[in-house]
């Protein structure tokens, strides 16, 4: 492993379907991603970028290649292996927030904590700290449906950060957000990545992009290019 790979996917291929409705959402990728990088990955709806998000997060199996987390192959034969790489290593946040109406903010962001047997004095300890960090600590005891777009993002990134994860990972995050409460989400994610986060984002949204460190484009399945932010390259197609 290179000194600061905290992510290499190699060779990664995943099809959806069968015969006729046989979909290659990735075709063989390569890509790797530095420890405490901020990350934005791009393309056109159907071009397998969030299918590469899931597998990175655990929540998806591919067909062939190979995925090193810090050095060591994720084994995603085991489910009770994979379970616990989720619960250690990953936050993640999703485009429509992902919460549970009957359960008050303070209960959607212990959920992480309950199923990793945290003690309820640390839950209730870890969870004010999250909500205190992302400025919704007076929302703890409110419902997601009492809560603005943005206040229930935050919620949700609270969620994904509770359990201190290195990774963070987020589909579409700004997507269901007008662009001011968008660009404060942003501002969270950086701030997240400024304390020693690995974050990748999943957009649409160029603006959001050019905040990160760097872009990745993936075009068909595979890496059409990959840049600094403010440095684009001619380098089609290669791995990094």
């Amino acid at each position: 492993m290179a000194d600061n790979y905290i992510i290499e996917i190699k060779d990664i291929h995943k099809t959806f379907g069968k015969k006729d409705g046989k979909v290659e959402a990735l075709r063989g990728i390569d890509i790797a991603f530095c420890e405490g990088e901020m990350t934005a990955v791009m393309g056109k709806s159907g071009s397998g970028k969030s299918t590469l998000l899931n597998i990175i997060g655990g929540m998806m199996s591919f067909d062939s290649g190979e995925y090193l987390y810090k050095g060591k192959e994720v084994n995603f034969k085991s489910q009770s292996e994979l379970t616990k790489f989720r619960r250690k290593e990953v936050g993640f946040v999703v485009q429509y927030f992902a919460l549970v109406d009957d359960l008050n903010v303070f209960q959607n962001v212990a959920l992480p904590l309950k199923y990793m047997g945290v003690s309820g004095r640390n839950i209730k300890k870890r969870v004010m700290e999250a909500l205190t960090e992302l400025d919704i600590k007076e929302k703890a005891k409110a419902y997601p449906n009492e809560l603005s777009g943005g206040q229930q993002q935050r919620v949700a990134i609270a969620r994904a950060i509770v359990k201190n994860p290195e990774l963070i990972l987020a589909d579409e995050p700004t997507g269901a957000l007008d662009e001011a409460t968008g660009e404060s989400v942003q501002d969270i994610f950086r701030e997240l990545n400024n304390k020693g986060k690995t974050v990748i984002i999943v957009t649409h949204d160029e603006k959001v992009a050019e905040k990160c460190d760097r872009i990745i484009r993936i075009k068909d399945g595979v890496v059409d290019d990959t840049y600094e932010t403010g440095k684009e390259s001619d380098n089609k197609g290669e791995s990094v």
